[in-house]
């Protein structure tokens, strides 16, 4: 599905601008930040005409709302990468909160949002071949999504300490990007689980 490719490619520009932010690059960051935006308002011109598409075609009873909830948890993928991103675009944190945010491991956090979303891409492409396999991918997804939230977690423990005295605002954008970017992994969860429902329903 080009909408699911259009917004996995804007978390591997989120994973990208996150790691230009831990190297103190704040102009590579914004950079980022614009091609994540460019990919999301793909995004949403693909997502429009896919639900014209659905919703003015012929579905079998009752899949139609399942196609159309895959659709949107497939968008919002996109759309949280842009609400991270656009955080570090709109705040450049200093040097020291960057480096007190770093000392967990951000990048392991992003790999996993990334590799729950490219998982569901996966599980949308085994839908029409086998559908054991979908349900076994499900399974997946929802242990990558675990694994991001654990991580997650790790790091929002230590970053809400504050052992640095950091601006609060700094350690609340902190804070308010690992909830946001935690959405990806999130949405893509959801995804799998309407694809569970189809195949529930017979859909192959």
């Amino acid at each position: 599905m080009r909408n699911l490719d259009v917004s996995i490619d804007a978390v591997l520009h989120l994973q990208k601008q996150v790691e230009l932010l831990k190297n103190y690059d704040y102009d590579g960051v914004d950079s980022e930040y614009a091609l994540i935006a460019d990919l999301e308002e793909q995004g949403d011109g693909l997502h429009e005409a896919l639900v014209r598409e659905i919703v003015t075609g012929s579905f079998f009873g009752g899949i139609r709302e399942d196609f159309l909830n895959l659709l949107e948890r497939i968008d919002s993928i996109a759309d949280e990468a842009k609400d991270a991103g656009k955080l570090f675009h709109l705040r450049h944190i200093p040097k020291e909160a960057v480096d007190y945010m770093f000392r967990e491991d951000v990048a392991s956090f992003i790999a996993s949002c990334l590799k729950t979303a490219e998982l569901l891409r996966v599980s949308i492409t085994a839908l029409e071949k086998d559908r054991m396999e979908v349900l076994a991918l499900v399974e997946k997804v929802e242990r990558s999504e675990e694994d991001a939230d654990m991580i997650r977690y790790s790091i929002l423990g230590n970053l809400l300490k504050n052992e640095i005295n950091a601006d609060v605002l700094d350690i609340i954008m902190l804070r308010d990007f690992l909830n946001t970017a935690d959405g990806i992994a999130d949405n893509a969860e959801n995804g799998s689980n309407a694809l569970q429902i189809l195949v529930a329903k017979g859909y192959s």
